[in-house]
């Protein structure tokens, strides 16, 4: 006969009785969200763990994350979890696959086709906001609804008071888009620490237990914390020494549990330490120094480690480290993972360890870390930029910051690649606390001002600008006001209310050059700002500077005519980025060739496009695929493959990208473009309609739609109208107004 649910749990009836019959409603009828809430021990997790084998005797598919207790945790990780265990069922992917298609690739770090159960180098891309982050949604809870279709569905998500924000958003919306589906949400989180007030998660938690079933579980009382003892050493316990552990523990079922186990192996009957941290520390004292040492730098580590990095931060020969281990592992305070990987068996293990430590041996011991990794080409690899930022930045001023920010950097424009914004912006932020160097501090500045341009928010990437313009205006480098300048310029559109683009470009010019003559245009000005930063990097041998002037002259030259002069400076422009080892450079520079030679009707555009395409899909940086995808539709729409265009466009969306302020009329207006090639003209002036306001030059695409349709009227009505408001088009743009005037 099988065991009832919950049997065994000591003391849990009422709540194991709740959950039974949400299991049963599920199997039945439908789901809802069930929020198991408690303080650290209290049982959630043996709790749930139950629910989960009995959903799995019930039929039911069973997912689950836990998240980090880390604010450099890549964003959506227990959803990023809950999707790799998803695809370790082959049937229920190809469900979830058809459902969801590719809007689950930029959580799983890459192509839609890709198996994601295997290892990844990011933990889950980041929320991006609006339409991206409903795309996201959307996707990942239409994905479990078609699974749920076939049979009930369970999801899991532990401790949730560790979650990113996009990763609870997601719960919600999942939550409220699910309630008739088979489809049951779990989770589990510590109420004291959320209600707490100055909680960050508390506004994103609390409405989520006005959706949910909220069960609450306290301690034990005294009858059961003897069952638990008596249960976990086989020996009956004293009433005397019942009531000192119910006294000392609150019931707390972990912490009955491990004092238990320590009066069992030790003998401290008479002296149960107050609180299960001083129970750890005493049991951690009973171990070898080097064995406590070894576990020390382990929870410098994080929760997980390798025994690699463990080995070189000891330091130690493997051996010897191999050897701890073991000794750690019949201590019962670590297990292996597999792989060299190990995990403490308890947080508080990890927790005691590291509070023990003062804050300069924290910061120093952060610190070896980087140095250990920094001596070792194969330990980069154990460590993503995540892990190495977070290292990074606890070691304070232990590091020099130069590294630091290096780190902070890499890990920021990691996370850029995987399209999680959020993150990203939090690693250049931290990078720039640790940047003082003027000059560099500046370029920090206008990289994370990129960022928020891009990413929908011009308000605060112009006051990034003003303060590099600030901060540039003060070093004796006038070069480095310039590219400030280059920059405001090439974003003006954001930068209207503090910053005149314009003057900042003549008191750049007239520092690096000389006073400009009053009727020079910007145009020509920046013009010669661009050659005189390109001549400068070129006699100091600086590739960074270089490559900045290149692409600067690139955007600046970008129109019609220009394609062999963007051909040879895209060609110089991959050649810096080979030499320096910067693969997104290298792929970007042949993208922005390939178009170029296509302009020029040079068949080896095709030879750049195969390599463009083939470099991006073999890495696992989202916005590379998603850029690969964009250009294979483009291709396949002129040379007549709709229906590969159709593909690589619903590919395309599912990345989100497109919500970005600066393109996100992308989207429409290639879909507009492959509805012309195809003459499905009504079709495209209802895309239009829907684009409105949101593409800057919808007006002349309902010119050009108008004039394939034949209709002179609104061909004629539309050209008045841009002609007498005077309007002008950016030169990468011009094509179009002369394609209309020409029709």
């Amino acid at each position: 006969m099988e065991p009832r649910f919950g049997e065994g749990i000591i003391g849990r009836e009422h709540p194991a009785g709740l959950l039974r019959a949400e299991v049963d409603r599920v199997t039945t009828s439908h789901g809802g969200l069930v929020l198991v809430a408690g303080e650290p021990g209290i049982g959630k997790t043996t709790l749930v763990g139950a629910v989960a084998d009995e959903a799995r005797r019930r039929g039911a598919l069973v997912l689950g994350g836990a998240c980090w207790e880390s604010d450099t945790a890549p964003d959506y990780w227990p959803w990023t979890q809950v999707l790799r265990r998803l695809a370790r069922s082959a049937d229920d992917w190809a469900h979830a696959q058809e459902a969801g298609g590719a809007g689950l690739a930029a959580l799983l770090g890459g192509s839609a086709t890709d198996d994601p159960s295997g290892p990844a180098d990011d933990s889950g891309p980041a929320d991006d906001g609006g339409r991206l982050e409903f795309d996201r949604h959307d996707a990942v809870t239409t994905a479990l609804v078609a699974v749920a279709q076939h049979r009930p569905v369970v999801v899991v998500l532990d401790d949730l008071h560790w979650a990113d924000p996009a990763s609870l958003r997601l719960l919600q919306f999942a939550t409220q888009h699910t309630w008739f589906e088979r489809l049951l949400l779990i989770g589990t989180y510590r109420d004291a620490e959320v209600d707490a007030g100055d909680h960050p998660l508390r506004p994103l938690l609390l409405p989520l237990t006005a959706k949910a079933t909220t069960i609450t579980l306290t301690g034990l009382g005294r009858d059961e914390v003897a069952a638990l003892i008596t249960r976990t050493t086989g020996r009956e316990p004293g009433a005397g020494l019942v009531d000192e552990v119910h006294r000392r523990t609150g019931g707390n079922p972990f912490f009955v549990e491990q004092t238990a186990r320590l009066w069992h192996t030790d003998g401290l009957a008479d002296t149960i330490a107050p609180g299960v941290r001083e129970a750890v520390r005493r049991r951690l004292d009973q171990l070898p120094a080097p064995v406590v040492e070894a576990l020390t730098v382990a929870a410098v580590l994080g929760r997980e480690f390798h025994r690699q990095v463990l080995a070189a931060c000891v330091p130690a020969p493997a051996a010897q480290v191999d050897r701890l281990l073991d000794r750690a592992a019949a201590a019962r305070l670590v297990l292996a993972r597999g792989g060299g990987r190990f995990a403490f068996v308890h947080d508080l293990v990890r927790e005691t360890l590291y509070d023990g430590l003062v804050e300069d041996e924290r910061q120093a011991r952060h610190a070896a870390v980087v140095r250990a990794v920094d001596r070792s080409d194969a330990l980069a690899g154990r460590l993503i930029p995540a892990d190495l930022a977070r290292h990074a930045w606890l070691a304070g001023s232990e590091l020099d910051p130069v590294r630091a920010g290096d780190l902070l950097l890499a890990a920021a424009r990691d996370a850029s690649g995987r399209l999680a914004v959020e993150e990203s912006v939090r690693h250049f932020r931290r990078a720039l606390e640790r940047t003082d160097e003027p000059a560099r501090r500046v370029r920090v500045l206008l990289e994370l001002a990129g960022l928020l341009h891009h990413a929908g928010t011009p308000g605060e990437a112009e006051d990034l600008l003003v303060d590099a313009a600030t901060l540039a205006r003060g070093t004796a480098e006038p070069a480095v006001l310039a590219r400030v300048a280059l920059t405001a310029h090439a974003q003006h559109s954001a930068t209207r209310r503090r910053l005149d683009a314009g003057a900042l470009v003549r008191e750049a010019y007239a520092r690096l050059i000389g006073e400009p003559e009053p009727e020079r245009s910007t145009r020509a000005l920046v013009t010669d700002l661009i050659t005189a930063t390109e001549t400068l990097a070129r006699h100091g041998r600086d590739d960074e500077a270089l490559t900045f002037s290149l692409w600067a002259r690139h955007d600046t030259t970008w129109g019609l005519g220009t394609a062999g002069e963007r051909a040879v400076v895209t060609a110089e422009i991959r050649e810096v980025a080979r030499r320096g080892g910067d693969r997104d450079t290298e792929l970007w520079a042949t993208s922005l060739r390939w178009v170029a030679l296509l302009e020029l009707g040079d068949p080896a555009f095709r030879h750049e496009l195969t390599a463009f395409v083939t470099g991006c899909r073999e890495g696992d940086v989202a916005r590379q695929r998603m850029a690969a995808t964009v250009d294979s539709g483009i291709i396949a729409a002129f040379g007549g493959d709709f229906a590969g265009a159709e593909s690589c466009y619903a590919e395309m969306e599912g990345y989100g990208e497109w919500e970005h302020s600066d393109h996100a009329f992308m989207a429409h207006h290639l879909r507009w473009a492959l509805l012309l090639l195809r003459g499905r003209l009504a079709e495209a002036d209802a895309l239009l309609d829907r684009a409105g306001a949101g593409h800057p030059q919808v007006e002349l695409l309902r010119g050009i739609t108008a004039a394939e349709r034949g209709d002179t009227a609104t061909v004629l009505r539309l050209t008045a109208e841009i002609e007498a408001a005077g309007t002008t088009y950016p030169r990468p743009v011009s094509s179009l107004w002369l394609r209309l005037r020409a029709q």
